[in-house]
């Protein structure tokens, strides 16, 4: 800051450096407010999007997948892994199905260790859960 102003300051009455340190308190207060979001979406700080719901959710899915192969390519047997997952609605982050397409689906083996694994991680039930062959 330059000197000439703060001696300025100083040199102010009692009220006058009362009222100037309130101001540049809340104008701190302001500035360090977080932005909040709420449940239908908001505004993701460090970026310049605004994100819906449904894009939120969509992001949800494709994480999932991506969790969801990372893990099952580390499993003997299933070899290259693809992972669809589907939510049970479009407001709700609950898992409604499962589809993996994995290189050992020909294997029954293989497709137990996959479905108990999902139902084990995902909390779904076996019929919500297909294991497919990759061609």
């Amino acid at each position: 800051m330059d000197n000439g102003l703060v001696e300025k300051i100083l040199n102010k009455s009692g009220k006058e450096k009362i009222l100037i340190v309130l101001l540049i308190g809340v104008l701190l207060l302001v500035i360090a407010i977080p932005v909040k979001s709420d449940k239908t979406g908001g505004y993701v700080s460090g970026s310049d999007t605004y994100k819906t719901s449904d894009e939120e959710i969509s992001d949800y899915d494709v994480y999932m997948e991506q969790r969801i192969e990372k893990i099952l390519s580390q499993v003997d047997g299933v070899g290259k892994v693809n992972v669809m997952v589907t939510l049970e609605n479009t407001d709700d982050t609950a898992i409604g199905g499962v589809v993996i397409v994995a290189q050992g689906g020909d294997n029954g083996s293989v497709v137990s260790n996959i479905t108990s694994a999902l139902e084990a991680l995902l909390g779904i039930p076996v019929h919500k859960i297909k294991v497919l062959k990759m061609s």
